[in-house]
């Protein structure tokens, strides 16, 4: 006996050790090896790249960011998220113009590429790589990708905020939808495009109740709703911090909101002149250049936004604003183009599992 009155026999510790490791849940070599991942092996890399991500979301601090990045990656070459978040960075320079476009999508390739050969479990990577994949015309791949990540990870919010997006660029808003819920549900805070989606639904007080996709949308959902003052309240709340680029989309819907058809062309061509080829921003452009009249632009820019990936077949279908162009020939042709790559990328969806996945009734 103890003197704290306990009872001690020979075999008590090692018997207290079984009882721990029976308890202990068995780690896999695969579980072992992501608990070793993603530790900064630097601190002053570490700062740089803490740094970097509270410049990353301030369009006009996109080259400090990316420099932060560049640093940490150089101290830290392993640190895969600081390769990932490197990614996105060089993938929004080259979208809105800031910098060499074809130079930057290639090191964004090669950033999230990296970013996964260091962890290929990365999710964030896998998240930010699908905004790349889809703007590449790869959104049927960056989809399948992440119904399979999503499948053996189901309680990952960041792979269900990319599969979302992967989706509405197939045309499947259903299960963009139930991706949404499925991230805000396992992470209510997380970042997704929900709103795109909301909007190619058609759901536009939806959208227009938040302002998670900035001003352009909230303030084209309003048009869309006839209110206009309310548009003009949510253009000049967002027009602060954006590149050049997006300032165009701004002022086209503002041009709108004024009753100035000529002015909202006159940005829309400025728009397509910077030879912008994000697909589902050359739809909305489309769509707005329909409605203004400009039908020829806008059956041209339309054929652009599906030659590069964008298969938003219900949104092609029922938007109100493309109404003027729905009968002529060539846009029944991007209809039938559209409507056929839907249908492929709904089929390799189910056939992936992804109604599963997201708990969609089964197709039938």
């Amino acid at each position: 006996a103890r003197a704290d009155g306990a009872v001690e026999t020979q075999a008590g510790p090692t018997h207290a050790r079984r009882i721990v490791e029976s308890l202990a849940l068995p780690l896999s070599a695969r579980e072992n090896r992501t608990l070793k991942h993603d530790v900064p092996a630097s601190a002053k890399g570490y700062e740089f790249y803490l740094r970097a991500n509270d410049l990353a979301f301030d369009p006009q601090s996109w080259p400090l960011a990316r420099d932060l990045y560049l640093r940490c990656t150089e101290e830290d070459p392993q640190y895969a998220p600081a390769w990932a978040r490197l990614g996105r960075i060089y993938r929004v320079l080259a979208k809105y113009g800031v910098a060499d476009e074809d130079e930057n999508l290639r090191r964004a390739e090669a950033a999230f590429t990296r970013a996964l050969a260091i962890n290929p479990d990365l999710t964030i990577a896998h998240n930010l790589y699908a905004h790349l994949e889809v703007e590449l015309g790869r959104a049927r791949d960056a989809m399948l990708r992440l119904v399979e990540r999503a499948r053996l990870r189901s309680a990952d919010a960041e792979l269900f905020a990319g599969l979302l997006h992967a989706c509405r660029y197939c045309g499947l808003l259903d299960a963009s939808v139930a991706a949404h819920e499925q991230a805000v549900r396992l992470d209510p805070r997380i970042p997704t495009s929900a709103a795109h989606t909301f909007f190619m639904l058609g759901d536009y007080e939806r959208v227009a109740m938040t302002d998670a996709e900035g001003a352009f949308l909230r303030a084209l959902s309003l048009v869309m709703l006839g209110r206009l003052a309310d548009a003009r309240v949510a253009l000049d709340a967002g027009a602060g911090s954006v590149q050049p680029l997006f300032q165009e989309f701004l002022a086209s819907v503002h041009a709108l909101t004024e009753g100035n058809a000529g002015a909202s062309v006159d940005a829309l061509q400025r728009i397509l002149a910077a030879d912008f080829k994000d697909p589902e921003g050359l739809f909305y452009v489309a769509r707005q250049l329909a409605y203004l009249g400009q039908h020829e632009d806008a059956l041209n820019t339309l054929a652009r936004a599906t030659l590069r990936g964008f298969h938003c077949y219900p949104a092609l279908a029922r938007d109100p604003w493309l109404d003027a162009v729905r009968g002529a020939p060539r846009f029944l042709e991007i209809l039938r183009q559209s409507e056929a790559r839907h249908r492929d990328a709904r089929a390799a969806f189910v056939v992936a599992g992804g109604d599963t996945v997201l708990g969609l009734p089964a197709a039938v």
